[in-house]
């Protein structure tokens, strides 16, 4: 993959209320949510991190709009997201 730009592609700052994560509290906290516009061959082996990822792959936009399960996330993130790779 080669980054389209060095720059920061989008940055939110996300509120994660306190849950259960593997049998263990997790408190409320911040998540920082860091985007970067890369352009890949979709025929690329991906690099996955099981500990930090649990669905990475290559998805369509489409696709990509089904995963979230808050429909604030999918509203107000990844729509946004998906806009601004349309003005590359």
């Amino acid at each position: 993959a080669v980054l389209v730009s060095p720059e920061i592609f989008s940055l939110e700052i996300l509120t994660v209320n306190g849950h259960i994560k593997k049998g263990e509290y997790v408190p409320s906290h911040l998540h920082l949510n860091v985007t970067y516009l890369a352009e890949a061959d979709e025929k690329e082996d991906l690099i996955i991190n099981k500990n930090e990822n649990q669905a990475v792959k290559w998805w369509s936009f489409e696709d990509a709009l089904k995963v979230p399960d808050e429909p604030w996330f999918i509203e107000w993130v990844y729509k946004k997201l998906i806009e601004r790779c349309k003005t590359f």
